[in-house]
């Protein structure tokens, strides 16, 4: 690798060139790639559900996956503010979220 000597007031200083960019691989598509995503802003579009709170229907659901490899859902009702997880429709503490969630 060659170097360039910069002078910057009466200091020489050695500027290497930048190291070249390694571009990481693209992941493979997964099985479950093609299920449909909702939709905040299109009716037709969002997952059904009720709030277990206030009964509205107004829910922010996001499904994600943890580190311990299992996936668990998160679900924000728009109307209370009521906040909860879930794992295949049971309700999943927090506390468990995080443990879960911790790097090994």
């Amino acid at each position: 690798m060659s170097t360039v000597t910069a002078r910057t007031s009466d200091v020489r200083t050695a500027v290497r060139p930048p190291a070249a960019t390694v571009v990481p691989r693209q992941r493979r598509p997964r099985a479950d790639d093609h299920l449909p995503l909702g939709s905040l802003t299109q009716r037709e579009h969002r997952a059904a559900g009720e709030c277990v709170s206030c009964g509205s229907t107004r829910l922010t659901r996001l499904t994600m996956n943890l580190t311990d490899g299992g996936s668990v859902d998160f679900v924000s009702c728009h109307h209370c503010e009521f906040r909860r997880w879930e794992e295949a429709g049971v309700d999943v503490p927090v506390a468990e979220v995080l443990t879960r969630t911790a790097k090994r």
